[in-house]
């Protein structure tokens, strides 16, 4: 990959618009987990949602907890590498 043509193209917007929600996956016990990714204005805006069950002793109750990052410059050009198919499919002669 280059790294160099990867950030300058992401900071010109040419992966503009791009948006993917990846498979839930399971964690330990009855967690899951999904990911959902939006790329705009020269940044990566990553969402992790976390889905489950607290027992509090008298019966289950559900819940949902959200984490988002917002990475830019070398850390979301790093992200683009670890996931270069969803972004090779809009710019293949940088990969």
């Amino acid at each position: 990959m280059k790294r160099e043509e990867v950030l300058a193209a992401l900071e010109a917007g040419e992966f503009d618009g791009k948006s993917h929600k990846y498979q839930p996956y399971s964690g330990y016990g009855k967690n899951s987990h999904q990911i959902e990714m939006s790329v705009s204005c020269g940044t990566i805006e990553v969402t992790k949602f976390t889905i489950g069950k607290i027992f509090d002793g008298k019966e289950n109750e559900r819940f949902e907890d959200r984490t988002t990052k917002v990475l830019s410059g070398y850390k979301a050009v790093d992200f683009i590498e670890s996931r270069p198919y969803y972004f090779s499919q809009r710019r293949p002669e940088l990969f």
